[in-house]
């Protein structure tokens, strides 16, 4: 049986939210100089949110901010299967330090990523897009 290459993930966003998504997007791709997928910036968003430790973490998902970017429009964005494993562990993460009850939903997550994103230095944004794995010649990203 073939290995998945990729899988869609479901972003439910308001016009905020696709803005947010767009600007996430156009920075990554002015950084690394290419046009890029939307789904790598849905992976790198979702990697650097995944760094944070616990208490940033916590409040990164629980910021109210959150609730405007969320909304009706649901897109698809293709990325790797690895990104699962990743929301997996953020879980963990939030189920583990006991700050963040319920464990937000996954659309939610995908917004904070991208809410961090913004925020982050273009330096760890490229840091992160080097070592995605699945890249020709990188090996697979690992946690810090």
């Amino acid at each position: 049986m073939a290995r998945q290459q990729s899988r869609a993930y479901k972003l439910q966003l308001s016009e905020d939210g696709i803005h947010l998504f767009l600007r996430c997007h156009c920075r990554l791709c002015h950084l690394v100089g290419d046009l890029l997928p939307y789904g790598t910036t849905l992976f790198i968003a979702v990697d650097l949110l995944q760094t944070c430790d616990d208490q940033d973490l916590a409040t990164e998902v629980s910021d109210p901010a959150l609730d405007g970017l969320g909304g009706r429009k649901i897109r698809h964005v293709g990325t790797s299967p690895i990104l699962s494993h990743l929301i997996e562990g953020i879980c963990g993460t939030l189920a583990h330090s006991g700050a963040e009850h319920p464990i937000p939903q996954v659309w939610k997550l995908f917004l904070a990523a991208l809410a961090h994103m913004q925020v982050i230095e273009d330096r760890e944004i490229v840091r992160s897009f080097r070592n995605m794995p699945g890249k020709t010649g990188r090996p697979p990203h690992r946690s810090a």
